[in-house]
């Protein structure tokens, strides 16, 4: 492992800060909770982008905005090297005056001081699946292409307060789960009758150049920031060897990169310029020059589970085991991911998301999760013989630092994190934190990396 490799976890603000009552909301704070249901709603909200129906759990999260002081310190006790988490734009433009608001700017300086004090490497997300809701409402999120001005503000806001002390910037979190939830990464909704994907190509072409800002504003600042963009690196593998099944998988392997295609390499790929034609965006010359000259830094990926090609929809992987909540385990998916994703960019990466979601039990006092422990060292070992097949990976950072509200159930019992938080899934609980056995192991892990 090469010297000042990051060896750190994340979270984002969405999910564990709370502190509603002095910020604005987000799009996922308008979603409730449910196991069957909410991630069919972060993809179309319907009535509850307005209504009062359900528990609404990332309003609260996880007390981060209140406790983030105890917070740090116990990441410097397990010896995380670095912290990636997201700033709210709510929390500093609370509204469309767009006024910023110095106590939110604040509450981040104190974030990252802390972090800092503890020798402990900050790396700010700009939006982590919380866009403002008053973007989604009034504008449809990125469908609208006044919101990149709008992010344009709000990104110089953050940078020209931080980046005296923040070397790395990520604009978006897995940009091509829009795929799959357009409301909860675009912040828009198609009107009726409007075509979904006409929707998401209007996105998608206002998110990369979005992106690009980030890259010119940081750059202008200060040459040496780093910026990427996140992209959840799924393998797709074909389930038979049908030809149908090898073009299915070389369609979903295009649809998950084309955004990164766009980030990375400055230009569209053909068949993307061929999608926003069929959808009607128009794709204008200054635009594909400004990409072409703002290009990423680094590639984010975070990396869960594969994925499968069939034409006959079948989608459980025979050679796979699954976790509690059906995603199935592929460690050696891991060290597939990070090759294919290096030979189509040949940029550095840091792998910014990977943990298992499941359920702890908390006995006399303990959580004794080795299931956890042999998941992170399964993959951090495919991680390692990637970087032997020669993939540059600068960082690894797993998902999650602590136990927060997950996205997609909004629950508390699916858990991520080396520490346990005490807050069940209607919102009862202590709020007390925990350390798992997973702490231990990664404290010692980080230690014995650090003095090889």
């Amino acid at each position: 492992m090469k010297k000042g490799f990051l060896w750190g976890s994340s979270i984002s603000g969405g999910q564990c800060e709370g502190g509603f009552s002095s910020r604005g909301a987000t799009v996922v704070d308008k979603i409730p909770q449910g196991k069957t249901t909410r991630f069919k709603y972060l993809n179309d909200p319907g009535i509850y982008m307005s209504g009062p129906e359900g528990f609404y759990p990332s309003r609260d999260g996880v007390e981060f905005h209140a406790r983030y002081k105890e917070d740090i310190e116990l990441y410097a006790e397990m010896g995380l090297k670095a912290l990636r988490f997201s700033v709210l734009w709510s929390r500093i433009f609370k509204d469309e005056k767009m006024v910023p608001d110095e106590e939110g700017l604040a509450f981040y300086d104190e974030v990252i001081n802390e972090l800092i004090r503890n020798d402990i490497e900050p790396i700010i997300t700009t939006i982590h699946f919380d866009m403002p809701f008053w973007v989604a409402e009034k504008y449809n999120g990125f469908s609208n292409d006044e919101v990149i001005e709008l992010y344009k503000k709000y990104v110089q806001t953050i940078v020209d307060r931080y980046h005296d002390r923040v070397k790395y910037w990520i604009s978006f979190c897995e940009i091509n789960v829009m795929n799959h939830a357009l409301y909860m990464v675009g912040g828009a909704v198609p009107k009726e009758n409007e075509d979904r994907e006409e929707v998401l190509h209007r996105c998608a072409y206002n998110m990369l150049l979005a992106n690009a800002w980030l890259v010119r504003i940081c750059h202008d600042i200060d040459p040496a920031l780093k910026v990427g963009c996140e992209v959840a690196g799924t393998p797709c593998y074909p389930l038979t060897s049908s030809p149908i099944d090898y073009e299915l998988m070389i369609k979903n392997e295009r649809s998950n990169n084309r955004y990164t295609d766009v980030m990375a390499k400055g230009k569209y790929p053909y068949y993307f310029l061929k999608e926003m034609d069929d959808y009607g965006v128009d794709v204008k010359e200054e635009d594909l020059k400004f990409l072409s000259e703002n290009t990423l830094d680094f590639i984010a990926v975070s990396y869960y589970k594969s994925s499968l090609a069939s034409h006959t929809g079948e989608q459980s992987n025979p050679c796979l085991e699954k976790t509690a909540f059906g995603w199935t385990i592929d460690p050696q998916g891991f060290r597939i991911m990070l090759n294919n994703m290096y030979e189509r960019y040949e940029k550095l990466i840091l792998v910014v998301e990977n943990g298992l979601g499941t359920y702890d039990e908390v006995v006399d006092g303990q959580i004794h999760d080795t299931y956890r422990i042999d998941y992170l060292q399964q993959h951090i070992d495919q991680m390692k013989l990637a970087m032997q097949d020669g993939v540059d990976v600068i960082g690894y950072l797993s998902w999650s630092a602590m136990d927060l509200v997950s996205t997609s159930e909004g629950m508390m019992s699916k858990r991520y994190g080396f520490i346990y938080v005490d807050r069940n899934d209607d919102g009862s609980g202590t709020m007390k934190r925990i350390r798992k056995d997973s702490f231990y192991w990664y404290q010692k892990l980080i230690c014995e990396e650090q003095e090889a």
